[in-house]
């Protein structure tokens, strides 16, 4: 890759990019860059991870213990975040590009005449980023205040943690409803030029999730940064449903939705007055499992609409604000989102597992995104769809293993001994049955994954054998999500 690639692929990180070279006739031409980011993904992670064990002396890196300075990263959370992007992006060989299907036919059949272009226009090019960015608010605006929609973005907001993984931490659901506020811009915007600037726009949103850059001065007025994200994810009262935008800051300024960093001197007056951001949801999911995070909202809508009476009602549950229930305005009451102890941080959810434990987890997701990089990469390409299936279930059927051990279940260990050994008799069976034609190369690799999962089942096994179901300290539970909300609506 020559500097100026490798140039070229670091600004479209932040958006700075040359429109004439990032102007295409046909969807085809239109290079995937958000896969071709992946480089700069572990990029930004290892320089956070390098700051956090340097200059910030691994403060950051602590288990969180009641301090604000403490519990910036930790494994499971990145794990969580990784995983949840990995799954996201796997969709798509099983459901498909919704959004450029429906894109495309409205553009082919009812797109505005004499507003297609086959040249290069600045002025175009432009007006397609502010129409991209646009509407990304006001989808963005609706996935908070819209309970069905947010049953997909929460999974964005789950983690309690804000750092660079925490960008990659998406939503399955998300991609198949947010494709509807963009058909619109079919009827202006060729399928190319639309494939590029939302593109562009997810990528610029990456670099924000960090806790190391401070407020940007007039930037702050103007583009999204991370102080003006960092509330967005915040769950204390001020930062509830504000800061919406994707690229640009100024739409929640014109529509009232804008809120700054309480930050001590550069917004508030006094060092009394600041006001640390606590990340995560109102009610934390204290989970690790990819199903129930992507999942969880979706259960909880279900299940306020078998508590809630009337018909109308219930149609408020899916269509109102998450925060809604009866006698309350349409996004629910800012006065019933529970205040953030200053002194007093909020404990995040950070099982205690001994140390072999963290190891093994540690070795297994390593190897299990090794696989999902390769298949996202170039590996799906070559394989039959059905065998790039396969392996999509596999790879989520691990990752639900491991967070069974990362969330301390007392069968943890069990269900991870059921996923080695079924994993070592598959591996097993391809290499030495013949039923599928595999080079020398090939069989080896696969009687190498047999290896792995026989001496980590001989592991888990010894473990379970002398620890039984005292293997891991458990963190006390909190409150189930939505319980006191159920009580309010019993009580209307």
């Amino acid at each position: 890759m020559t500097a100026i690639k490798i140039a070229e692929s670091l600004g479209r990180m932040f958006y700075l990019v040359s429109p004439s070279r990032h102007f295409f006739v046909t969807q085809g031409e239109v290079e995937p860059y958000v896969s071709d980011a992946t480089i700069w993904f572990l990029f930004f992670i290892a320089a956070e991870l390098i700051y956090f064990t340097i200059a910030d002396k691994r403060k950051g890196l602590k288990r969180h213990d009641g301090k604000w300075d403490q519990g910036k990263y930790r494994m499971n959370d990145m794990i969580g975040s990784l995983g949840a992007g990995s799954v996201q992006q796997m969709s798509r060989f099983f459901l498909g590009s919704l959004q450029m299907v429906t894109y495309n036919y409205i553009w082919d059949n009812y797109r505005l005449p004499g507003l297609a272009f086959e040249t290069f226009h600045l002025l175009t090019w432009i007006g397609c980023f502010l129409a991209t960015d646009f509407m990304y608010y006001w989808f963005h605006r609706a996935a908070h205040e819209v309970n069905i929609f947010w049953a997909g973005h929460s999974v964005h907001h789950s983690s309690e943690y804000y750092n660079a993984t925490t960008a990659l931490r998406q939503s399955l659901a998300q991609t198949y409803t947010s494709f509807f506020f963009n058909l619109p811009l079919a009827l202006v915007f060729s399928p190319a030029q639309f494939a590029v600037h939302t593109q562009l726009n997810l990528l610029f949103q990456f670099w924000i999730h960090t806790e190391i850059v401070p407020r940007m001065g007039w930037l702050e007025y103007i583009i999204n940064t991370p102080s003006a994200h960092r509330v967005h994810h915040g769950r204390n009262p001020y930062c509830i449903d504000k800061n919406y935008a994707g690229t640009l800051i100024i739409w929640d300024r014109m529509f009232g939705t804008y809120a700054d960093e309480r930050i001590y001197p550069d917004v508030v007056a006094t060092k009394e007055e600041e006001e640390p951001v606590a990340y995560g949801l109102t009610h934390p999911i204290n989970t690790f499992d990819p199903v129930a995070v992507q999942l969880g909202h979706f259960k909880h809508i279900w299940n306020m609409l078998w508590i809630t009476p009337g018909l109308i009602n219930k149609f408020k549950v899916v269509f109102y604000g998450p925060g809604w229930h009866p006698g309350t305005p349409r996004t629910g009451l800012l006065s019933e989102i529970p205040d953030v102890d200053l002194k007093h941080p909020p404990k995040k959810y950070d099982p205690v597992l001994p140390r072999k434990f963290n190891y093994y987890i540690a070795a297994h997701f390593a190897i299990v995104m090794v696989v999902g990089s390769a298949l996202l990469g170039e590996l799906y390409k070559i394989l039959p769809l059905r065998q790039t299936q396969a392996i999509c279930v596999a790879f989520l059927v691990s990752l639900v293993s491991l967070a069974k051990i990362m969330d301390a279940k007392e069968y943890g260990l069990k269900v991870e001994l059921t996923r080695m050994l079924t994993f070592f008799l598959m591996a097993e069976f391809v290499a030495r049955s013949g039923f599928y034609e595999q080079t020398y190369w090939q069989r080896r690799g696969t009687l190498m994954v047999a290896d792995t999962c026989f001496v980590s089942s001989l592991f888990i096994g010894w473990n379970i054998y002398k620890l039984g179901s005292t293997w891991a300290t458990v963190v006390p539970a909190t409150p189930k999500k939505g319980q006191d909300v159920k009580d309010k609506v019993k009580t209307n």
